[in-house]
């Protein structure tokens, strides 16, 4: 069989496929992610994909197909749910619309446009599923948009995913990048109590707002120290939220703040976090009514991955192959699903189509590329299990 002329013969249906889950409105918050799953099922079921289904919340459906048996076990993980539509379309935004080439609509490129490649991927693979040694895992997971607790963390907690290898098509960058490192994210939220009194009267209560302005004037100056990395920016630092108060006239007994800090590898959150501890003892000190409490709300840690793997070598050769141009090895500041993956001591990459349209409104995608990313799935599903 000719891996790129089966893909070929598969197009209308990848774009009537990608169509349908457009048209399942899966926005998050809400998810709803049963909805694009059903659409999942009756593809695999049509294909003869053995599959199961997860759900840690009714309606947030995480659909788990397999091509193959043993190991090694390649997983290609897309996510079922999609940011809000929000405004500025020229068209329904869960109606596909087919024009030059592209096909528009929210979740295009982020992320049911790879979704529906790699799912074409996958019924050519079940053609060929004699040839292999080992398994593709096409993993169809809830909750990516909202932080992936009912969805990937999840499957990986519970050991319903497990694998060797991983591809996750969710960094665009049309198919000629691979992020094989990504920065360590670390929310906290810091809250100032304080008591609250009459605002006529400030002397009788504690203001926690100004208390927290303490802080933040200390914290603003923060330089973190970490070693240069060759694919990555400098570690950022950005204040997201500060909320206290109720109204002018009362004194405000509580003010929180969220802090998002992206890291890199040669640093420790641990370290970090014991930095900002010791500039909130310090406000303490100097303040005897400062009180303060750190919580943390969120911490994965940073993913380098090895440029020179068989996962990687098969992208890069396949890439090549297909488009005729070279996919350059990069590192993100973001964060994908390769993150907690990699904690699993999965070789993750991020590898996908799309040019940048992610959350945007007529967000679209090529279809020729879309082919180009299955036939590159099943080349490298070949390389690594066949």
């Amino acid at each position: 069989m000719n891996v790129e002329k089966t893909v070929d013969e598969h197009k209308r249906e990848m774009i009537a496929l990608l169509s349908k889950l457009i048209a399942a409105n899966t926005s998050n918050p809400l998810g709803n992610e049963y909805l694009a799953a059903n659409v999942v099922k009756k593809f695999f079921r049509k294909n003869a994909i053995r599959y199961k289904v997860f759900e840690k919340a009714k309606g947030r459906t995480n659909l788990i197909g397999y091509v193959g048996e043993g190991r090694p076990r390649l997983i290609i993980a897309c996510h079922l749910d999609t940011v809000p539509a929000g405004k500025g379309w020229a068209t329904d935004p869960f109606k596909a619309k087919v024009k030059g080439g592209k096909v528009y609509g929210r979740g295009a490129v982020d992320n049911k446009g790879p979704l529906a490649g790699m799912l074409i991927a996958g019924a050519v693979m079940k053609k060929l599923e004699k040839r292999l040694k080992g398994q593709v895992i096409l993993a169809c997971v809830a909750d990516e948009e909202a932080g992936s607790k009912l969805g990937m963390f999840h499957l990986l907690e519970t050991g319903k995913l497990r694998g060797e290898y991983a591809i996750v098509p969710d960094i665009e960058h049309e198919l000629k990048k691979i992020d094989v490192a990504e920065k360590g994210l670390l929310f906290l939220e810091v809250t100032s109590l304080g008591r609250q009194a009459h605002g006529s009267r400030p002397d009788l209560g504690i203001n926690a707002v100004w208390n927290m302005v303490d802080f933040l004037e200390i914290f603003r100056h923060y330089k973190m120290k970490a070693r240069k990395h060759p694919l990555l920016s400098a570690p950022t630092i950005n204040l997201g939220t500060i909320n206290g108060g109720e109204a002018p006239n009362i004194v405000p007994d509580e003010c929180t703040a969220r802090i998002d800090i992206r890291y890199l590898p040669s640093q420790k959150a641990e370290a970090i976090i014991s930095d900002v501890r010791r500039m909130l003892a310090a406000v303490e000190r100097r303040n005897r009514k400062a009180k303060f409490r750190l919580e943390v709300i969120d911490d994965q840690k940073p993913v380098e991955v090895d440029g020179d793997n068989g996962l990687v070598r098969s992208i890069r050769k396949n890439v090549r192959a297909v488009t005729k141009h070279d996919a350059e090895l990069i590192g993100i500041a973001g964060t994908t699903l390769v993150k907690p993956l990699a904690a699993k001591d999965i070789k993750a990459v991020g590898f996908s189509p799309g040019e940048g349209l992610a959350h945007t409104s007529n967000e679209n995608i090529s279809v020729s590329e879309l082919s180009a990313f299955a036939k590159i799935l099943c080349l490298v599903c070949l390389d690594l299990l066949g």
